[in-house]
């Protein structure tokens, strides 16, 4: 049996549907992480601007429906992957492959976070939290060896872009940045970067709008109501790139200097028919076009490479399942043997060398084999029956 056999993918991208409808989308099936703690599978939610991705582990045909279900009118457009291939599907989504802008580097943030979350919560559990280890790693390594992100970072970056081809130097705005996660942080280091000089970051949490605007000269504001429509007053150019399931900026009060809002919000953060020009992320196609042009080269370069980790993703899921297993089988001859240290640790170094000539095996394609030697030996252990005192 293959390592992998057991994961299952649902993706769903800016290919298949509007961005726009990726943010209505996003949130049925976050819904999902709110009760997977309840869950007794592994499961995982991606939900970024270009997808909304859901990865499982040993899920039955009932709960791939669930899944489905969350995608609701356009769960004829979900692409389905089951083993190797939506492993290899994850590398490539970390080394931005998948991405509206190839090799972007966003993604790697925004895959961390959800990952941070989902494992502080108990939901992203093994042995998909080692497939989701090993792509960030491997995004990473992809960008470090390969020119796959030479240029614009982001869609950040590419809206920086855009803003600077229709509105003039950053030099002479004042700038507001709406959320400071990932994205948002990016992009204040990005504008700082570009010449801008006033910049406004409102965060939910103010620590962390203040950490943020600290390290990079900008002022910190909170994020509710009155301070937006302040930062609207005040900035030429406001971008919005907070996670929220409701607009953020819902107006635009009279006399506002505010001259364009960037709307990098997953879903969007601005409601529809504001009087002032509002850039999607379907504005920065064009963009995003010229330098995929440019990176196409790296591309195979970057395939090869997941490729070739593919291998040493199956190989680590196959040493943590029958780590696992053995886990599962010291735990129930310790219930055997009672409480007791000197007892403890005698019987994991006697156990050692069968885990290590385990994992050997299971990493040379023979995982079944593995998990069955371990199955049968507990088979074969025996509470020993108490002796009744005449």
């Amino acid at each position: 049996m293959a390592s992998l056999d057991k994961l299952f993918s649902a993706s769903i991208t800016f290919r298949d549907v509007s961005t726009d409808k990726l943010g209505e989308l996003g949130r049925g099936v976050m819904e999902l992480v709110g009760v997977a703690p309840y869950f007794p599978k592994p499961l995982f939610a991606l939900h970024t601007c270009n997808r909304v991705e859901v990865y499982a582990w040993d899920v039955p045909q009932h709960v791939v429906d669930a899944i489905l279900s969350a995608y609701r009118e356009f769960a004829d457009r979900v692409t389905i992957r089951r083993g190797a291939e939506a492993a290899l599907h994850l590398l490539e989504v970390a080394a931005g492959l998948d991405s509206m802008l190839i090799g972007e580097t966003d993604i790697l943030g925004q895959l961390e976070e959800a990952f941070d979350e989902q494992v502080k919560k108990h939901i992203a559990r093994e042995p998909l939290r080692t497939i989701i280890e090993r792509a960030i790693r491997f995004g990473k390594a992809a960008r470090t060896h390969t020119g796959i992100s030479r240029g614009p970072r982001g869609l950040g970056s590419l809206s920086i872009i855009y803003v600077k081809e229709h509105f003039g130097e950053l030099s002479a705005m004042k700038i507001g940045v709406i959320g400071a996660g990932s994205v948002g942080q990016g992009l204040v280091k990005e504008l700082k970067d570009a010449g801008a000089s006033e910049i406004y970051v409102l965060n939910r949490t103010f620590e962390k709008a203040s950490e943020v605007a600290a390290k990079y000269g900008a002022r910190a504001m909170p994020l509710n109501e009155a301070s937006v429509e302040e930062c609207l007053k005040t900035c030429d150019v406001v971008f919005a790139t907070a996670a929220s399931f409701e607009p953020i900026i819902r107006s635009v009060p009279e006399g506002a200097r505010v001259k364009a809002v960037v709307d990098l919000g997953v879903p969007g953060n601005v409601a529809p028919g504001l009087p002032v020009k509002v850039v999607r992320l379907s504005d920065l196609e064009e963009i995003a076009a010229r330098y995929n042009k440019e990176r196409a080269r790296e591309v195979e370069r970057v395939r090869a490479m997941a490729v070739a980790e593919l291998e040493a993703v199956e190989k680590a899921v196959a040493r943590r399942l029958v780590e696992a297993e053995i886990g599962e089988y010291m735990a129930y001859v310790q219930g055997i043997l009672g409480e007791g240290a000197s007892a403890d640790v005698a019987v994991k170094k006697a156990v050692l060398p069968l885990v290590e000539a385990l994992q050997a095996l299971a990493e040379r394609g023979m995982l079944e084999e593995a998990l069955e030697v371990v199955r049968e030996a507990r088979r074969r252990v025996r509470p020993r029956e108490k002796t009744s005192t005449p």
